[in-house]
């Protein structure tokens, strides 16, 4: 017996919060050690797209631009362009290092290149018929491209609706899990990368030793997002949660929003601290 499916719009989604722009990637489970000694060939041609993510469908405002959500050459050239008209096109590069440790989160700890579509897509079918599971009625697909010498794959996967719902298929969490890396890295690259961050945190502690001289100094590690806001401002968190001496959270935090105009080379730092639970 089919059990009915719960529709939720896309707009209802994000008006409550559920979708979070500015995840953070998973920890690796690879050592450093293998990072190191995995070395993908990339294509002699450094200015030849070698990852592209993109979204389409589903029920967004009217794109400005036709250009990927997001691009990344063979030389390690980030292209993000401004979708909807909030901002301008972003443009970042990552070291070839970093370059090497994207590719290798793709391939090799979440198996982009092995995913099958309709092996996916069948498990997906076989959990909506056991139990209830909310679909988002409006969100658009997402569009994954590799190309590398000997390795390629594209894949465009509908929207599922609440993820958490598909713990079983293991490709789609991976291919979830490769979704979140892809945000991370878009929210770095808007700041201006790791390098970006690190100028960020100047005013940020300068005003949290100002206003709070005990507290220890935010740092890059606990840069937690950013976003383009309607009027083409990026805001940035840069965020630490407190805990107690066994990890959990302890109510407590330090939470800087960094907002940063085009027009302004000063970047307006609000901090919202708590240190009491």
């Amino acid at each position: 017996m089919l059990v009915p499916s719960v529709r939720i719009t896309f707009s209802v989604m994000v008006s409550l919060g559920i979708l979070l722009s500015g995840a953070i990637l998973p920890s690796s489970s690879a050592t450093a050690q293998d990072k190191k000694n995995v070395e993908y060939k990339l294509p002699e041609n450094g200015n030849e797209v070698i990852f592209v993510y993109d979204e389409q469908n589903g029920f967004t405002p009217p794109r400005k631009s036709s250009a990927p959500v997001f691009l990344l050459r063979a030389n390690g050239s980030i292209e993000m362009p401004s979708l909807y008209g909030q901002g301008s096109d972003i443009k970042g590069k990552i070291s070839a290092r970093e370059l090497q440790e994207f590719l290798h989160f793709v391939i090799a700890e979440n198996k982009f290149v092995e995913f099958d579509a309709s092996t996916v897509q069948g498990q997906i079918e076989e959990l909506r018929k056991k139990r209830q599971i909310p679909q988002i009625a409006d969100a658009p697909d997402s569009i994954f491209q590799l190309s590398l010498p000997g390795r390629s794959q594209s894949v465009r996967q509908e929207a599922v609706g609440m993820p958490s719902e598909y713990k079983e298929v293991t490709a789609l969490q991976q291919l979830l899990t490769i979704r979140k890396g892809i945000n991370k890295l878009m929210s770095e690259t808007r700041v201006g990368g790791k390098e970006g961050i690190k100028r960020l945190l100047g005013p940020v502690n300068e005003k949290l030793k100002s206003e709070y001289p005990d507290v220890a100094p935010l740092t890059v590690s606990d840069f937690g997002g950013s976003y383009i806001r309607q009027d083409g401002i990026i805001s940035a968190t840069i965020a630490r949660p407190g805990r107690t001496s066994d990890g959990k959270p302890n109510g407590t935090y330090v939470n800087a929003v960094v907002q940063i105009s085009g027009s302004s080379g000063n970047p307006t730092v609000t901090l919202r601290v708590k240190l009491k639970p």
